[in-house]
């Protein structure tokens, strides 16, 4: 029996050794992937993404695919999550985005279009611009235009806003940004943008963007229209300039 006690020790001890691995060979293969971390009021978000690459954001203390998420190292980007006994160390995946080269599709870029609400995002950009445009014009007028007047041009503005959105064929339009957002960004770059969108900071873009672009009209039509009399006497005195150079 002697003889035979060595080898179960080494037998138990080998099984041991390969059990104490096993856990962590499995967590590596099907933990999520850490792709951004975000502080906003409610605390620290994190943006984790299973082998499709679709993003969740979640807090400590929370689960992801039965994944719970114990502790986050913040000056090695390092976030711990724990399952089933196992645990894992996820690395920031967004800082390694920028060398990765994988090609997007046009399905990865019309999915972000979707998260911005492409159509209604354009359409209201748009109709922000128009007022601004209205409002510059109307200031300039001033007194010199009466109410009517301003009305029959609020009404103009209005229909051409209407046929410029029916022109420019939105869904149509969306096909063509999907396949340029394609040739320029990356499919991580793309899933970056998407996870940003899906958080409140990200919903608050969406949201105030129209507004901030137009009180950016609103700042420059002013100047703008300041320049226009200059713009026109260089015109002018280019016109005229003209013929007299050609006559010599």
């Amino acid at each position: 029996m002697r003889p035979t006690r060595p080898r179960h020790a080494l037998a138990l001890a080998a099984f041991a050794l390969c059990a104490s691995f096993a856990p962590l060979g499995a967590a590596g293969k099907d933990a999520p992937l850490l792709r951004g971390v975000l502080l906003d009021g409610a605390g620290t978000l994190f943006s984790l993404a299973d082998a499709t690459g679709s993003a969740t954001w979640v807090k400590l203390g929370q689960s992801y695919d039965g994944w719970k998420l114990e502790s986050f190292d913040a000056e090695r980007q390092i976030l711990v999550i724990t399952r089933d006994g196992a645990r894992h160390e996820l690395g920031l995946e967004v800082a390694r985005i920028g060398a990765s080269n994988t090609p997007a599709t046009t399905a990865d870029a019309d999915a972000l279009l979707e998260k911005m609400r492409f159509e209604d995002m354009v359409a209201k950009s748009i109709e922000s611009q128009q007022q601004a445009m209205a409002k510059a014009m109307n200031q300039m007028a001033g007194a010199n235009v009466s109410d009517a007047e301003k009305a029959r041009m609020v009404e103009i503005q209005a229909k051409a806003t209407k046929i410029m959105l029916e022109e420019m064929d939105l869904p149509g339009m969306r096909q063509d940004m999907a396949k340029v957002m394609a040739e320029v960004f990356t499919a991580e770059e793309l899933r970056a943008q998407s996870a940003f969108y899906s958080t409140p900071a990200g919903q608050a873009t969406l949201e105030k963007q129209p507004v901030l672009q137009s009180r950016i009209a609103e700042l420059m039509m002013p100047r703008m229209m300041k320049a226009m009399p200059k713009i026109q006497a260089m015109v002018l005195e280019s016109t005229n300039a003209a013929p007299a150079s050609a006559d010599h």
